[in-house]
């Protein structure tokens, strides 16, 4: 009776884990999907135009930012619920989400994506200005559904597609005219971010898919976030070209910094 108490149990017990593992997602078919990067524009403006919340309008004339690689998650963020559009909702939401900066965290332990359900290894200067989205590579993944994504934003390499010495070395690099009240101040810079912690990875961007066979991601870059809490009239140093310098230890370096890791900077678009 004993023994076949035992047997039993031990066979409720792989059956748990049995469910368990269905349930998780893991083992599901090869699949192949495609990855493309786009530049994402206000309503009824030019790539790069936009007007900040703190009363600059600003105009980008050139913008590249190095992305990749990018990883596809099964799990969702922790914000996943909160129904926000980047382009509408940038002034009224920025400051509410930028702390804490929930998908761009100094640490693990805000964002378990669970299953990797494919990834991009690879890296691209990608121009903000480009009116084409561009495609990246098709992935290699797993069937199943798919809700976030995470990416990294490190220097450029040697192997970095597209033109990689506008960023001039930089993890990204931006030069535009900003204006405000009469004053108008024309800008250069880089920004570079410190390899410390998670500070080059962007972590939990929402997202929503079946992934199967034909499937594509896009994943969209809103320029206008990263200037969103800048105050131009704070630069002083000049260049030879007669530009303001974003300098290392400037206000608006600080919220570019901030902006460009935010949760409004990216958004990921399907075709579901």
């Amino acid at each position: 009776m004993k023994k076949s108490l035992r047997s039993l149990w031990l066979l409720g017990f792989a059956a748990i884990f049995v469910h368990c593992d269905m349930a998780s997602g893991t083992g599901g078919r090869p699949v192949q999907f495609e990855i493309q990067i786009e530049a994402a524009s206000l309503p009824e403006s030019l790539p790069g135009e936009f007007t900040t919340s703190t009363g600059w309008h600003v105009k980008l004339e050139q913008a590249f930012i190095a992305i990749g690689p990018l990883y596809v998650y099964q799990n969702p963020p922790p914000l996943a619920h909160i129904d926000l559009n980047p382009q509408e909702k940038l002034v009224d939401s920025f400051w509410n989400f930028l702390v804490p900066s929930a998908h761009a965290h100094a640490g693990d332990e805000h964002f378990f994506g669970g299953e990797v359900k494919g990834e991009y290894l690879g890296q691209i200067a990608f121009d903000v200005l480009h009116p084409n989205g561009v495609r990246l590579a098709d992935v290699p993944g797993t069937l199943g559904r798919a809700q976030s994504m995470s990416l990294w934003l490190a220097p450029p390499k040697t192997s970095t597609q597209g033109n990689a010495a506008a960023l001039q070395g930089h993890h990204a690099h931006a030069v535009g005219i900003a204006e405000k009240d009469g004053s108008v101040v024309p800008f250069e810079g880089g920004l570079d971010i410190e390899n410390e912690g998670t500070k080059q990875r962007v972590d939990g961007i929402p997202m929503d898919i079946q992934l199967d066979d034909g499937a594509v991601l896009t994943l969209a870059i809103h320029p206008q976030a990263w200037f969103d809490a800048a105050h131009f009239d704070q630069l002083s140093e000049k260049n030879d070209r007669g530009r303001f310098v974003i300098t290392p230890e400037s206000q608006v370096r600080t919220a570019w910094f901030l902006g460009a890791r935010g949760f409004l900077a990216f958004s990921v678009k399907t075709n579901q």
